[in-house]
């Protein structure tokens, strides 16, 4: 492909894209790593 304006800003849009994905990969994946945690609180005792 040459190297053009309009070719650059199309890779350009699509490398956003590309990012946008990976970071929702990321996300999602982190979530799922949250549900393996207990509730906040849950294991503490109290001192009554």
């Amino acid at each position: 492909m040459p190297d053009t304006k309009s070719g650059r800003e199309r890779n350009g849009k699509n490398k956003r894209e590309q990012l946008r994905h990976q970071l929702y990969e990321a996300e999602m994946d982190s979530l799922d790593d949250d549900d393996d945690l207990p509730e906040f609180g849950e294991d503490l005792e109290l001192d009554d």
